[in-house]
């Protein structure tokens, strides 16, 4: 059922990306998606493995670390994840629009359970590869990091793919783009997918 699901919600988030064009910005295509067999390259036999990137304001790769995940990524709210003792937050998202939402096809489920069943199963049970890019050059030991991140599932006879943890959160309607003090939108990279999950009434389940 939850393949089913994360599937579905791969393939509608690719049909609502090919219907929006956004202007191109130097400094935010490097959040562009990763192929899967980008990252595949940083995958271990066993285990799970965190890559940071950090980027500069021209898109240029400055930094990357590479960490074990030992543990469970902790799913702290539907924009917020703790992965290898790092916290990090899905930039301009907003966490649970509505505090309802219809989740697993038909069921009405919390917000906050709905994405840490749903994220929680990608990064826990299916991850082998969670790489998360920020145009953060440094932060403090205990400071939130704000990304955009990508879960590299597959194997054991299943095609590998690169699941957008932004994308996902905002067409299951359990995130929304936020948006600057003059209204402006923070994601106009998600714009598509949100518009489509507000279409298919994920959100207001009450």
């Amino acid at each position: 059922m939850r393949r089913q699901l994360i599937s579905c919600v791969s393939l509608m988030v690719g049909l609502a990306a090919t219907s929006f064009s956004v202007a191109a910005d130097e400094a935010y295509r490097a959040y562009s998606e990763p192929a899967a067999t980008y990252l595949r390259q940083f995958a271990k036999k066993s285990g799970r493995v965190f890559v940071l990137e950090r980027f500069d304001s021209d898109g240029r790769l400055v930094d990357r670390t590479v960490d074990e995940i030992q543990g469970d990524v902790l799913i702290d709210s539907a924009t917020d994840r703790t992965i290898a003792g790092r916290k990090i937050r899905l930039r301009g998202l907003e966490a649970c629009p509505t505090e309802k939402v219809i989740y697993n096809r038909m069921q009405t489920w919390s917000c906050q359970d709905a994405a840490k069943d749903y994220a929680g199963t990608i990064y826990n049970h299916r991850a082998s590869v969670v790489l998360c890019k920020t145009l953060l050059l440094s932060n403090q030991a205990e400071g939130t990091i704000p990304a955009s991140c990508f879960i590299l599932v597959g194997g054991d006879g299943e095609p590998f793919r690169t699941v957008y943890d932004d994308d996902s959160m905002v067409f299951l309607g359990i995130a929304s783009i936020g948006r600057t003090a003059d209204g402006q939108s923070r994601r106009l990279d998600l714009e598509g997918t949100q518009a489509l999950s507000q279409s298919m009434g994920f959100q207001n389940a009450d």
